[in-house]
C-alpha cells in the first residue's frame, strides 16, 4: 500500500488503484455507534432483535480520509451455536458487512483475494435471505471461501451486503427470519448489549486498507 503524498491525496494499491483506509475495530457502544451512523454513506446493519444470548462484539469501517465518510462498515455479533459439531467451538461469530462495490472490506473478511464476490455469483437461485430495513434481501453463497467459515452475499440498501459466519455450521442461523435494522435510522431506541471484541473483526492478513 502507498500512503498519500503531496501529489496524490489517496492511499493506493498497485493492483487495485485508489483504496479507502481501513480503520481499527472499535467497541460497539452507544457513543461509537452514534458517531458511525452520523458519518456512514452505507447502512450500518444490526440484527434486531438479537437472537437469544447474542451480543454485539464490535464494529469496523473503511472511511475516506478526505470526506470523512465511511464506504464500508462491518458489524460483529456473537452468541451460542446450538448446531455445532463436537470439534467446533460453542460460540458462533457473524460479520455483517455493508459496502460500496469495489471497496473490498467484505471480501477481505471473507478470506477472498479479490475486492468483490466474483463473476457469475447471481446466476443461480438464492440460498437464504434476511430482511433489511423491512425489505427482503436474498443471499447467495460465495464459492472459494476458507473452510472455517460460510460466506453469503447479496444487495441491500443499494450496496453489497456480506454475511460471514464462523464456524460453517453457524450458517443454520440464516434458516430463521433475521431482521436487520439500519443504525442510521433504526426507527426506535436501541439498547445494544456489547460483548468482548470479536477476533474475526480484528483479523489482519494485509495492510490496514481495504483493497
Amino acid at each position: 500500500m502507498r500512503p498519500p503524498t503531496i501529489w496524490r491525496s489517496t492511499w493506493t494499491c498497485p493492483s487495485h488503484g485508489d483504496v479507502v483506509p481501513l480503520h481499527p475495530a472499535q467497541r460497539a457502544d452507544t457513543e461509537h455507534l452514534e458517531w458511525l451512523a452520523s458519518c456512514s454513506d452505507v447502512p450500518v446493519w444490526l440484527p434486531w432483535p438479537l437472537p437469544a444470548g447474542w451480543l454485539v462484539t464490535g464494529v469496523r469501517c473503511a472511511r475516506d480520509g478526505r470526506s470523512g465518510r465511511a464506504q464500508a462498515v462491518a458489524m460483529a455479533v456473537s452468541g451460542p451455536n446450538p448446531l455445532r459439531s463436537p470439534a467446533e467451538q460453542p460460540v458462533a461469530d457473524a460479520l455483517l458487512v455493508s459496502e460500496v462495490p469495489g471497496t473490498g472490506l467484505g471480501a477481505h473478511l471473507a478470506g477472498r483475494l479479490d475486492v468483490d464476490p466474483g463473476d457469475g455469483l447471481l446466476d443461480g437461485p438464492p440460498v437464504a435471505k434476511v430482511h433489511a430495513a423491512g425489505a427482503s434481501a436474498p443471499l447467495w453463497e460465495v464459492d472459494g471461501a476458507p473452510g472455517d467459515r460460510s460466506v453469503f452475499v447479496g444487495e441491500a440498501g443499494g450496496v453489497w451486503l456480506w454475511v460471514v459466519l464462523w464456524p460453517r455450521s453457524a450458517s443454520s442461523l440464516l434458516e430463521h427470519d433475521i431482521d436487520l435494522v439500519d443504525v442510521r435510522d433504526p426507527g426506535h431506541t436501541l439498547d445494544v448489549p456489547c460483548g468482548a471484541m470479536s477476533p474475526h473483526l480484528q483479523w489482519e492478513t494485509a495492510p490496514r486498507a481495504a483493497s
